[in-house]
């Protein structure tokens, strides 16, 4: 089971949002756990695999990882078995691949269980910018990256070397002799920075810029190893929602990633996280809202145990240690009676009550329910 997975399906878990779809897709798989073994409702509540898997993983591509007695395959998304429960481990499928194992041999599959490519070493992570990371064995060890048909892109040669970003502004990093060394999507180092007699920690790209010094100055540094903004700051920081803190003379300013000053917003309100459905989650002196595209309140902000982005019109808000849903107006349109929930996804929303666990639709309507708790011994 993967970790997302565990957490949902664990009563202490508080599922993360995704996007709101315009319709729920028909199609979407919930997972239910009964008797220690796991299946799936669709939308309207209605059990389309009856509970017998071991752990599931999350949809990905239209499939879903399963695993029973120790060996994993894939449903699609009407529930059916599509690729037998063959492997020892299964990632999930991302641009038409996923990583299987037998033993200790990885190989890469399309969604038809064709395998595409053996992998003559460990694989570590997910797919990024069309690559995946490996690991050669020995001392030391060694990391490269492979392409999504299994050929070779980045022979093993970094000691150390982390997944690369999927923004491809962004370059990759590694240490090579006490350097902190960027490379490319073909293995190519394109900046170097000392780490200095202190071994200084590295920064990362960010927004497609990399904070370097030049002597006395600061300046950030493209994916082609250029000056995207000459160094002349006092001080800087890394870039971070596509704004920079820098220091010019003894000025603190803000500045975008073409280094043009950009007016910093001196109200109190602080958002906290990227709009979602329109509104954005915001906190103004220890209390939160969600503000409009304006920067404005979309209604009074309060006082809330937790309060987070909102999904399928609804936002998940903790009061009093129970949980409930808010409408965009602001109305407590689901009471906050539950100790446990999820935001909602693909239109329903998991919940645990002092009873058991169910899912509700936006409306608070319980689609599906579990067997109730046995009462706790006294």
């Amino acid at each position: 089971m993967t970790d997302h997975m565990q957490r949902i399906l664990n009563p202490m878990f508080f599922l993360v949002a995704l996007p709101l779809m315009a319709a729920p897709p028909a199609g979407h798989l919930f997972p239910i756990r009964e008797g220690g073994k796991l299946g799936f409702i669709d939308r309207s509540g209605k059990v389309v695999v009856a509970p017998r898997y071991d752990a599931v993983g999350e949809e990905s591509e239209g499939l879903i990882r399963v695993t029973v007695d120790a060996k994993s395959g894939y449903i699609d998304s009407s529930g059916k078995l599509v690729i037998a429960p063959e492997y020892d481990s299964a990632g999930e499928f991302r641009d038409g691949r996923a990583v299987v194992r037998i033993e200790s041999q990885y190989s890469l599959i399309d969604p038809t269980g064709k395998r595409i490519a053996d992998i003559p070493y460990r694989v570590l992570g997910e797919f990024h910018q069309g690559l995946l990371r490996v690991q050669k064995a020995g001392r030391p060890t060694a990391y490269g990256f492979v392409d999504r048909d299994g050929r070779m892109v980045v022979e093993p040669q970094f000691v150390n070397a982390g997944e690369f970003s999927d923004d491809p502004a962004n370059l990759n990093a590694t240490v090579i002799d006490r350097e902190w060394c960027y490379f490319d999507r073909t293995g190519k180092v394109l900046i170097r920075v000392s780490m200095g007699e202190d071994l200084a920690a590295g920064d990362l790209f960010v927004d497609g810029r990399l904070r370097v010094k030049d002597g006395f100055t600061w300046g950030f540094k493209d994916s082609t190893g250029k000056w995207a903004i000459p160094p002349k700051y006092n001080d800087a920081k890394s870039f971070k929602d596509g704004l920079a803190r820098v220091q010019q003379g003894d000025k603190w300013i803000a500045i975008d990633t073409r280094g043009r000053e950009v007016p910093e917003d001196k109200r109190k309100i602080r958002p906290l996280e990227p709009p979602s459905e329109g509104l954005a989650l915001a906190e103004d002196n220890d209390l939160l809202g969600w503000i409009d595209d304006r920067g404005k309140p979309a209604f009074p902000f309060r006082k809330y145990d937790e309060a987070h982005r909102f999904s399928d019109g609804r936002a998940r808000i903790k009061l009093d240690s129970r949980y409930g849903f808010l409408d965009p107006e602001g109305s407590l349109v689901i009471p906050a009676r539950y100790w446990g929930a999820s935001d909602f996804d693909h239109g329903l929303a998991f919940v645990q009550t002092d009873q058991g666990s169910a899912y509700i639709d936006p409306a608070g309507t319980v689609v599906w329910t579990s067997k109730p708790r046995p009462p706790l011994k006294p």
